[in-house]
């Protein structure tokens, strides 16, 4: 509640409780985390990467293999361009270009361009002139022709090296000059090349040869295969260190946070006897006192009688305690339930009563109608317990606890306001830290069980400063669903 009386426990059933929810509250969360984490690190992780591995080796192997076909197909046409350039350069045949009348000339033409057309794998010859004209094919159908949108003779006749490939198809052909073709369903390859003037380098027209390059076909696959191949036993490879990586650490994670629940588990523990004789120091003291009174002789039987129900009171109380503890020990699962809010407040009001009397604190409880909450009714008693407690150990000298309840559309709640001597801001900031107390040997998880304990109902813990000095917790949880059971 304050800076010097932080709460070193909450009481043995709300740490019980949280045990039974999962060993304690931290343990449940561990417990979740090492099954999200195998889910998301080793099913989300291979889902996820198997998917990004496989485009990236699937756009890698297809940008590679363009890149292997272009650059293969583009060095047999840059070898084929070069092998007739120096065979019309040796016999000066190129002059045909200019002259395409002197029949000299176009014998000697002919002659050249029937030796080229022997290369093997050839099919089909055409060189047209600067207009795009055929001027010379080896199907003589073509000779005189033009074919219009032909962007690649276009291409080749501004100085370009143009290669297409394709397959052909009985009946189907994408260009007019493809007419004739041998229909044999295969891989062919369409080149044109600028015919050039061995002097100035000036474009004369253009050479079209047709081949269906058996050997260079079959060394394209030969490639694709290795490359697709390689990419996919890359990808296998990348995908299996990253899983194995991401299991490693998976295990480690799991193996850490193993430890760490053993740890706190150990830190319960030790809480946990804590708060059993925090818990049972109030009655037991009650009990003492009455005791020494007795020993001492009570004077009139009547103060033997009060005195026998001081000590009768106390037992119950600390049985009532140890008998809800050893009960939520035992359960294997606590559900929340309907629980009247106003009625277990004024319980533990009354079980406080004799520590807020003997320390001279004035307590006021606004009144107001039944308040059903969806709780456990039990570690709600402890935790209110707790609450009350550190709120009477913040005011030693006397003063004045307040409660007081709030209702919004879907939360319903108590609020303890204290004027003691208040948070600093140290001790609020780390208010619901685990193992933060302000209290010599304290272990300082009493807020923040509690706070865990509210949140796994669906409900807030507030924790404000008043003013001029003292500190204001509030409780707030959902409404049932159904009628309010009974404590």
């Amino acid at each position: 509640m304050t800076g010097t009386a932080l709460p070193d426990v909450v009481s043995p059933s709300a740490r019980l409780a949280a045990q039974a929810e999962g060993r304690t509250g931290d343990d449940a969360g561990l417990q979740d985390g090492r099954d999200a984490t195998a889910f998301s690190l080793r099913r989300r992780f291979a889902l996820a990467s198997l998917v990004v591995i496989t485009v990236i080796a699937v756009g890698l192997g297809w940008m590679l293999s363009r890149v292997l076909t272009e650059r293969m197909l583009q060095r047999e046409a840059e070898v084929t361009m070069h092998f007739v350039q120096n065979v019309l350069s040796t016999d000066n045949t190129w002059l045909y270009f200019r002259r395409p009348d002197d029949p000299l000339l176009r014998a000697a033409f002919l002659q050249s361009m029937r030796h080229i057309v022997t290369m093997r794998e050839s099919v089909r010859g055409n060189a047209y002139d600067l207009r795009g004209h055929v001027l010379w094919s080896t199907d003589a159908e073509l000779i005189g022709q033009s074919f219009e949108h032909n962007a690649e003779l276009a291409e080749a006749l501004h100085g370009q090296i143009v290669v297409e490939a394709d397959v052909t198809e009985p009946g189907q052909f994408s260009k007019a000059e493809h007419q004739g073709l041998l229909h044999r369903g295969a891989f062919f390859v369409e080149t044109y090349f600028p015919v050039r003037d061995p002097q100035s380098g000036a474009v004369l027209g253009v050479i079209e040869i047709y081949k269906i390059p058996e050997k260079l076909s079959s060394d394209i696959h030969q490639g694709l295969r290795q490359l697709w191949l390689a990419c996919f036993g890359g990808a296998v490879l990348l995908f299996a260190v990253l899983y194995w990586i991401v299991a490693r650490a998976d295990r480690l994670i799991t193996r850490q946070q193993q430890r760490l629940a053993e740890a706190q588990r150990t830190a319960s523990t030790v809480e946990l006897a804590s708060a059993v004789a925090h818990s049972l120091r109030n009655p037991l003291a009650s009990i003492r006192s009455a005791a020494e009174l007795l020993q001492d002789g009570a004077g009139r039987p009547e103060d033997v009688r009060e005195l026998s129900g001081d000590m009768i009171e106390s037992v119950d109380r600390a049985n009532r305690w140890i008998t809800e503890l050893v009960h939520v020990a035992q359960a294997p699962q606590l559900h929340p339930q309907a629980v009247d809010l106003v009625s277990l407040v004024q319980t533990c009001l009354q079980e406080m009563a004799g520590e807020l009397a003997r320390r001279h604190i004035q307590l006021r409880v606004e009144p107001t109608d039944p308040l059903p909450v969806l709780a456990h009714s039990a570690t709600l008693r402890q935790a209110l317990l707790s609450i009350i407690a550190n709120a009477a150990e913040a005011m030693p000298h006397g003063g004045r606890l307040e409660v007081g309840w709030t209702q919004t559309d879907g939360l319903r709640g108590v609020h303890l306001s204290d004027n003691g001597t208040g948070l600093s801001p140290e001790a609020r900031q780390r208010l619901f830290q685990p193992f933060a107390s302000s209290k010599v040997g304290g272990l300082g998880m009493g807020l923040a069980l509690v706070k865990r304990m509210v949140a796994q109902w669906q409900g807030e813990l507030l924790v404000t400063a008043e003013q001029p000095r003292g500190t204001r917790v509030e409780i707030r949880l959902p409404h049932p669903p159904g009628p309010v059971a009974g404590r």
